[in-house]
């Protein structure tokens, strides 16, 4: 991580975002479908660290489905996109580090870490500053060099405890 505060740090390009987005611990065959599941991988998360359209249509399939799709976002690539626009607006800074990753066949399986500050505005309320930190775990599956289906889980219950707080002025 850096060393920085999250409200400190910069813009990421894609290279970059991508290689912030390479697991700390990577459980995998060592052969080549994990090879493209990994870099896959990489670069979904890359879009999670700076919000790169390019990144996004290089990873989303258009028959995307999140079989864990929260009340009121739409089913689909689409519904995905704007969750990442949420994301971004709330925590212009925001990151996200693959804490553990297991790749199989056609599932790509990360545990992750979630931090930002909250200086934008999320779900009718607006950020004092705020930083988070929680977990999130995908299970990922991969058709054709594309995620096609995710479950996921976050934990809303830090965030929300985390965005509650207020700052001292």
């Amino acid at each position: 991580m850096s060393d920085s505060p999250p409200s400190q740090r910069s813009p990421l390009d894609d290279h970059a975002a991508v290689a912030v987005a390479r697991p700390e611990v990577l459980v995998s065959a060592d052969d080549r479908t994990a090879s493209r599941l990994a870099d896959l991988a990489a670069t979904y998360y890359g879009f999670w660290n700076n919000g790169s359209a390019t990144l996004f249509e290089r990873t989303v399939s258009p028959r995307y489905t999140d079989h864990t799709l929260p009340a009121g976002r739409q089913q689909g690539p689409s519904g995905l996109g704007d969750a990442g626009a949420a994301f971004f607006a709330a925590f212009p800074d925001g990151r996200v580090t693959i804490l553990q990753q297991i790749l199989a066949e056609d599932r790509i399986v990360s545990h992750l870490r979630v931090t930002g500050t909250f200086t934008g505005r999320r779900g009718g309320m607006d950020g004092a500053g705020q930083a988070i930190d929680y977990l999130a775990t995908d299970i990922m599956r991969v058709v054709d060099g594309h995620v096609v289906e995710n479950w996921h889980v976050e934990d809303h219950e830090t965030l929300h405890r985390q965005l509650a707080t207020t700052i001292p002025k």
